[in-house]
C-alpha cells in the first residue's frame, strides 16, 4: 500500500475503476431517460441516426436544438457504432468524467505533489454530483471537460508568454458545445493577471501570437453556425440566440431577471460537493489570507481562483440558474480541496487517510446503489414513467402493429427509442386531418383527454387497436386508434 502511494499508474486505475463502477451502478438501476430534459439530447441522436440530419437537430416534440451540436455528434458517432442505447448515449458523460479526474490528477501532481493530485482526482468522481452526471444525457459533463482543458491551455500560454492556439481550441470545443459561455469560462481564470501585476510587478504579461487561434476559434464555431443557419433560418436564432443565450441571461420572455438567484450557486457549490467542497472553500480562503510565496505557484492558485469565484459570479447575476451549471468550476476547485487534503493527510498518517478514503468510497458507491437502485421506483415519478415508456414500447413491439407507421401526439421518447422510430409529434389539427381522411392512419397518444376535439364525443370515428397500462391505477401509457381508413384496410388485410 505504500507503495502503491507513490505510483501514478496506481491513481490512474483507481479513478478509473471508481468511474467504472459508478456507471455500471447507473446503468444496472432503472432507467431514468424522462428525467432532467434528457429527452430532448436523446431526441437530437435519434435525429442524427436515423434521420442523417447532422447539421442541425430537433426532437421528437419537433422543437429546433437548444444548444449548439458538438455533444449531439459524439453521442451520435458512438451510436452509430454500438446503436442508440443507454450506454451509448451516457458514453460522452462518462468518459469526459473520467477524463476530467485524470486531467485534475495530473495538473494536481505537477503543480502540487502525487497526493494532491490523486486526492483531486477523487474530489472529481467522488463529489455527489458526478455520480448524476457519469450516466447523464447531457451536455453538462463535456462542457465542463472543454472549460477545464481550456483553462488550463490558458494558464499554461499565460506562463510561458505564448502558445495560445490550444486555449482557442478548447474554447472552440466549449462553445460548440455549449455556446459563447464557454470562451467565458475557459477565461475566466486570466483575471488572475490583474490581481498579480496588484502584488508582483515581475508578472509575466499576457503575451503571445493570438490570431491564428482566433481564427481557428472562428473557423470551428462559425463553420457550424452559418450553414446552420442558412439551413434552418430564423427558427434556430430565435431559439439559440433569443430563447436561451438572451432569454437565459437576462430572463425575457422567461419571467425572470438577472440576478434573481443571487445566493444559490454559493450555497449549490458547498452543497452539492459535499464534502470536499469544505476544503475547496477552505483553499478559497487561503488563496486570499495566506498566498504562496512562490511566484508560480501563487499565479496558479489566484487562477483557480478567479476561475471559482468568476464563475460563480456569473452564474449569480443570471436570470436562469440550476445546479448542474456549477460543474465547469469543479475541477479548480477539486486542484484547490486536493491540496488542503494532501496537507490534513500528511499529518493524520498514510494508513489513516486510507482508511478514510476506503469509508468514503464504500459510502459513495453503497449511497449510489440505493439512489439508483434501492429508491429509484419508490422515489422518483420521472424513473417510474422512463421504466412504463419502457415495457410500453416492448408490448407495443409485440402487438403486430407496423409502428413504423405510427403519428405520436404526446409520446415519450422512450417509447420510440424502443421501437427504434423517429416520428416527430403531430399537432391536434394534423391529427384531425389524419383522423378524417381517406388514408390508413396510426394514432399514438398517452393522454386523450388533453385532445378533445380529436378524442372528444364530436370527434371523428377512431377505433382502438393497442392499450397498455404499466399499473393498476388505470391509467394507460400508450393508446393506439385507428381511423377508418385504417379499420377498412385490416378488413381486408389486417395490420400486422
Amino acid at each position: 500500500m505504500r507503495d502503491a502511494w507513490n505510483k501514478p499508474l496506481c491513481w490512474r486505475v483507481l479513478l478509473a475503476a471508481l468511474v467504472l463502477a459508478l456507471l455500471a451502478l447507473r446503468l444496472s438501476g432503472p432507467s431514468n431517460i424522462e428525467a432532467d430534459a434528457q429527452d430532448r439530447n436523446v431526441g437530437y441522436v435519434m435525429d442524427v441516426v436515423w434521420q442523417g440530419h447532422w447539421l442541425v437537430q430537433q426532437d421528437i416534440r419537433g422543437r429546433i436544438m437548444s444548444k449548439p451540436p458538438l455533444h449531439t455528434w459524439i453521442a451520435a458517432a458512438f451510436a452509430e457504432i454500438g446503436g442508440i442505447d443507454r450506454f451509448t448515449l451516457a458514453l460522452p458523460s462518462a468518459l469526459a468524467v473520467l477524463a476530467m479526474a485524470l486531467l485534475v490528477f495530473e495538473i494536481g501532481r505537477r503543480r502540487h505533489s502525487l497526493l494532491a493530485g490523486g486526492l483531486a482526482g477523487l474530489a472529481v468522481v467522488l463529489a455527489p454530483m458526478m455520480s448524476k452526471h457519469v450516466a447523464l444525457v447531457r451536455t453538462d459533463a463535456l462542457f465542463a471537460l472543454a472549460v477545464a482543458a481550456g483553462a488550463f491551455a490558458a494558464h499554461r500560454a499565460w506562463a510561458r508568454g505564448g502558445g495560445w492556439t490550444p486555449f482557442w481550441f478548447w474554447a472552440a470545443m466549449a462553445t460548440l458545445i455549449k455556446g459563447p459561455l464557454g470562451l467565458v469560462l475557459v477565461a475566466m481564470g486570466l483575471a488572475a493577471w490583474f490581481w498579480e501585476r496588484r502584488s508582483d510587478p515581475a508578472t509575466p504579461p499576457l503575451a503571445g501570437a493570438q490570431w491564428t487561434g482566433i481564427l481557428l476559434f472562428l473557423l470551428l464555431t462559425l463553420g457550424w453556425l452559418l450553414p446552420a443557419i442558412l439551413s434552418a433560418g430564423q427558427p434556430l436564432i430565435d431559439k439559440m440566440f433569443f430563447e436561451e443565450l438572451i432569454g437565459q441571461a437576462t430572463g425575457v420572455g422567461k419571467g425572470g431577471f438577472p440576478g434573481r438567484n443571487l445566493p444559490k450557486p454559493s450555497l449549490y457549490f458547498i452543497l452539492r460537493f459535499l464534502p470536499f467542497s469544505l476544503f475547496a472553500a477552505y483553499g478559497l480562503w487561503r488563496v486570499v489570507r495566506q498566498p504562496a510565496v512562490d511566484a508560480a505557484e501563487r499565479r496558479f492558485e489566484r487562477f483557480l481562483f478567479c476561475w471559482i469565484a468568476g464563475g460563480i459570479a456569473v452564474f449569480s447575476l443570471g436570470s436562469h440558474y440550476r445546479g448542474d451549471l456549477l460543474l465547469p468550476l469543479w475541477p479548480a476547485a477539486a486542484l484547490l480541496a486536493g491540496r488542503e487534503m494532501a496537507r490534513l493527510a500528511e499529518r493524520m498518517g498514510r494508513p489513516l487517510t486510507g482508511a478514510v478514503l476506503a469509508g468514503l468510497t464504500l459510502i459513495v458507491l453503497a449511497g449510489n446503489g440505493w439512489i439508483y437502485h434501492g429508491a429509484a421506483m419508490r422515489e422518483s415519478e420521472e424513473v417510474r414513467y422512463t421504466v412504463a415508456a419502457e415495457g410500453a414500447a416492448r408490448a407495443l413491439a409485440a402487438s403486430g402493429l407496423d409502428v413504423r407507421r405510427l403519428h405520436h401526439l404526446d409520446t415519450p421518447v422512450t417509447l420510440q427509442l424502443g421501437l427504434g422510430t423517429f416520428r416527430p409529434w403531430i399537432g391536434e389539427d394534423e391529427a384531425l386531418r389524419l383522423a378524417a381522411g381517406s388514408e390508413p392512419a396510426l394514432l399514438a397518444v398517452e393522454a386523450p383527454e388533453d385532445f378533445p376535439r380529436l378524442f372528444g364525443p364530436a370527434g371523428p370515428a377512431l377505433n382502438e387497436k393497442f392499450r397498455w397500462q404499466p399499473d393498476a391505477t388505470g391509467k394507460a401509457a400508450v393508446i393506439v386508434y385507428a381511423n377508418a381508413a385504417a379499420e377498412a384496410q385490416a378488413a381486408r388485410s389486417p395490420i400486422r
